[in-house]
């Protein structure tokens, strides 16, 4: 099979880029696929993670981004060209690449038209990495009229969009569903880049709870450290520690109390997962969240909001973590001072958290992708 994966970049160590690192090398190099990671604007930066030699790297050299350098309304024009030399782009590609499914994880309407322009046999497949509800909070937030007008266009141009595709896959049954029907549509969520031989120290306490995560709105840090300072009262011996970076650095670094402090992000957060008693995440949306998984691997429960999509897919509340209402920070520092001061139970959770890790193990979540191709390529039935 000849699988091609479009993303428009991959240069930052975020999720899509890890899962796609880790799916392109499996199919390769365990599956003996023919696999590409096709790009149009890498403008030779490298790879955030480690690929295999038998993966294939094609960037296009399409600069889609250029066109804000432009002012209004040439910066339309320059888009309308920029596409257009996209898509022409990606039909010459595709023309001598001769692949069976072209799996695109963008989530901008005109670059996916631009594929499906471009496309011939191959069938075409979109990953909703990011979810409909990172979609809608664009709409939400807009308080210009005018502004809030084109959102809701570009919303709807998306989801018409995206129905044209032969499959649609999500990362949770909340996001499928609100995505709406398709021709064929499923949910394999993210996979765990790894899974440790052994869990965080039972029986020990470090005192430290750990939030991970670029540091912008949707993370909701400023709502966690709104509950630390609860949770600091009553536990005055604990600390917080946050690994991220992102643009609300500056804004975040004032308010942070004693005990508290956050780190650049780092390669080997497995490291510091394992110095730590459990998690936190106030996201205030999530469309998976690839962190939760990480730390349950680790032996380490978690405290969540329940938020919209995913940690409610992953959390049993109760059993391997904590729910608390979304965006109540009062809730959230009180299951945070139950998971501090119940370490009995707290241990209790992370061994199950561990446990129910398993079944985001990467042979088992690869095996789900490969099925949903292969069915795509199967011809229908009379």
């Amino acid at each position: 099979m000849r699988i091609v994966f479009l993303h428009h970049a991959n240069v930052c160590r975020g999720g899509i880029e890890r899962m796609l690192t880790i799916r392109a090398n499996a199919f390769a190099d365990e599956m003996g696929y023919d696999v590409t990671l096709l790009t149009y604007q890498q403008n030779n930066a490298p790879f955030p993670y480690s690929l295999s030699p038998n993966v294939k790297c094609v960037d296009l050299n399409v600069k889609l981004y250029t066109a804000h350098k432009y002012p209004y309304p040439f910066r339309y024009i320059k888009k309308l060209q920029l596409r257009r030399q996209l898509s022409n782009a990606i039909r010459h590609f595709l023309k001598e690449a001769q692949a069976d499914i072209v799996v695109c994880t963008d989530k901008d309407a005109y670059e996916q038209r631009a594929l499906i322009k471009a496309h011939t046999t191959e069938k075409l497949v979109v990953e909703a990495h990011t979810g409909i509800i990172d979609h809608e909070f664009q709409v939400r937030q807009t308080t210009n009229i005018i502004r809030r007008f084109l959102a809701i266009i570009h919303l709807n141009h998306l989801k018409e969009t995206v129905a044209r595709f032969d499959g649609l896959i999500a990362l949770t049954p909340d996001d499928s569903h609100q995505w709406g029907a398709f021709l064929r549509k499923t949910v394999i969520p993210n996979c765990l880049p790894d899974y440790p031989e052994q869990a965080a120290g039972t029986g020990q306490t470090h005192k430290r709870i750990i939030a991970v995560g670029r540091l912008n709105y949707q993370k909701g840090f400023d709502l966690l450290l709104q509950a630390w300072q609860t949770v600091q009262e009553r536990h005055p011996d604990w600390r917080l520690d946050i690994f991220g970076d992102g643009e609300e650095l500056a804004s975040l670094s004032p308010l942070l109390p004693p005990r508290a402090a956050i780190h650049p992000s780092t390669p080997d957060i497995f490291a510091e997962y394992m110095c730590s008693d459990f998690l936190v995440c106030s996201s205030r949306w999530e469309s998976f969240g690839l962190i939760i998984i990480e730390a349950m691997a680790c032996g380490l429960p978690v405290v969540a909001f329940d938020c919209d999509n995913g940690p409610r897919n992953i959390i049993d509340d109760g059993e391997d973590g904590l729910l608390a209402s979304n965006g109540d920070t009062a809730d959230l520092a009180e299951k945070m001072c139950q998971m501090i001061s119940q370490q009995a139970q707290r241990q209790k959770m992370g061994a199950a958290a561990r446990q129910h890790a398993t079944r985001f193990k990467a042979e088992k979540i690869i095996g789900q992708y490969d099925l949903f191709y292969k069915s795509l390529c199967q011809p229908k039935q009379q």
